[in-house]
């Protein structure tokens, strides 16, 4: 169910026709649930008609050369098409400014990893052939390996 409204968002978000069609064909046509709100095609046959039932198309073209040249007259799009198109791209560049910041924050800031892995570190104590031993640790340059070398006290 989370998947369907993050595919919804991603839907309305970009009004690309072909990042639309991918969307429809990806998902909308697998998943179940999104299937349910598709009209089925008992709903769809009123609307349908045949080529007979259509009659004489003679009168037909000059009606639909009128209302292509009023399409024409119309203004450009809209500021509500620009905004979300603004947002949309906004949403992204902070998106990937977050996933960027996070990334080098968390995962290549090496001191933290350090300081983790000696906080958790301990030896408490180190016998060999029952008597106490001297411990000594190793850690080679840029390894995460820590070598521990334990000797007999003599």
């Amino acid at each position: 169910m989370l998947r369907c409204k993050a595919i919804n968002f991603l839907f309305f978000i970009l009004p690309l026709k072909c990042w639309q069609d991918f969307l429809i064909s990806s998902h909308i046509q697998k998943c179940p649930s999104c299937q349910k709100k598709l009209a089925s095609i008992e709903e769809v046959k009123p609307f349908l008609i045949e080529e007979s039932e259509a009659g004489s198309i003679e009168g037909v073209w000059p009606e639909i050369k009128k209302k292509l040249n009023q399409e024409k007259r119309k203004k450009p799009r809209s500021l509500w098409f620009r905004l979300k198109w603004a947002f949309g791209i906004a949403s992204f560049l902070i998106a990937a400014a977050a996933g960027i910041w996070f990334y080098r924050t968390l995962a290549l800031d090496k001191t933290y990893l350090k300081e983790n892995l000696v906080e958790r570190f301990q030896i408490n104590y180190i016998r060999i052939e029952n008597k106490p031993a001297r411990a000594f640790l190793f850690q080679p340059h840029d390894s995460e390996m820590i070598v521990v070398w334990a000797e007999k006290n003599i």
